[in-house]
């Protein structure tokens, strides 16, 4: 009977044992699924973090923009207000200019919008807009009209000017040539042989700017771009050497 208690308590003492043994690994586990639900919770935790700095990152980007795009309709509002103001004045300038050309037609000579001055004083102020195809247009209307006029020589040589700021070199020579021609004893001639020169150093015709250099001073020696053209042909003729 001894035997048989003794067995009964040692079994006892085993299954206690084996139920601490079962409930140790049981609080492991619940430990380490804890470890491992607060790891999952910092990622989530980080991850939310990372999604609200790429919010915050495009609300600034979308600001930026709308910021971008304001300043573009400012500007184009300041565009299109500068563009009807430049039509305004095209339709102001356009009204005068029939204006003129109406008085020429109508032979009204006693308007004083109409006289020959005032229509070479509009192309000028269109060369000094740099306006040059519309004082092309009016300057030789001017010359063609009034070829006998004081102004007349002024009014080619400013057709050969306007050429030669849009640098068509060419077509200045062309038109200098014409005031030579047609005005040899106006002032305006000694001044385009000396601009003809000059176009033609631009198109690299060194040889024929000397010579018209050597024209000028020879036939208006008194003329003030008679030292300019002595200064010019001396240095074309050193930089051949």
């Amino acid at each position: 009977m001894s035997n048989e208690k003794n067995g009964m308590r040692m079994g006892s003492k085993l299954i206690a044992r084996y139920a601490l043994l079962i409930a140790a690994v049981s609080l492991s586990g619940c430990m380490l699924a804890t470890q491992e639900d607060m790891q999952r919770l910092d990622a989530d935790l980080n991850q939310l973090q990372k999604n609200q700095a790429d919010l915050t990152a495009k609300m600034s980007d979308l600001s930026g923009n709308l910021l971008a795009l304001n300043s573009q309709l400012e500007s184009s509002q300041q565009q299109m207000s500068a563009l009807a103001e430049k039509m305004d004045f095209i339709q102001s300038d356009l009204t005068r200019r029939m204006s003129v050309l109406g008085g020429q037609v109508t032979g009204a000579g006693t308007s004083a919008a109409s006289t020959p001055e005032d229509q070479y004083r509009i192309s000028l102020n269109d060369y000094n807009a740099g306006k040059y195809d519309l004082a092309i247009v009016g300057l030789r209307n001017f010359v063609s009209q009034y070829p006998r006029s004081s102004l007349a020589s002024e009014a080619q040589y400013h057709i050969g000017e306007c050429e030669f700021a849009r640098k068509n070199w060419t077509s200045a020579v062309a038109e200098y040539d014409k005031v030579v021609e047609s005005y040899p004893k106006s002032e305006s001639a000694p001044r385009a042989l000396y601009k003809k020169a000059v176009a033609l150093g631009q198109t690299g015709q060194k040889q024929d700017a000397a010579a018209v250099f050597k024209a000028l001073i020879k036939t208006y020696p008194h003329s003030a771009q008679a030292g300019p053209a002595r200064q010019a042909l001396t240095s074309l003729e050193s930089g051949s050497e």
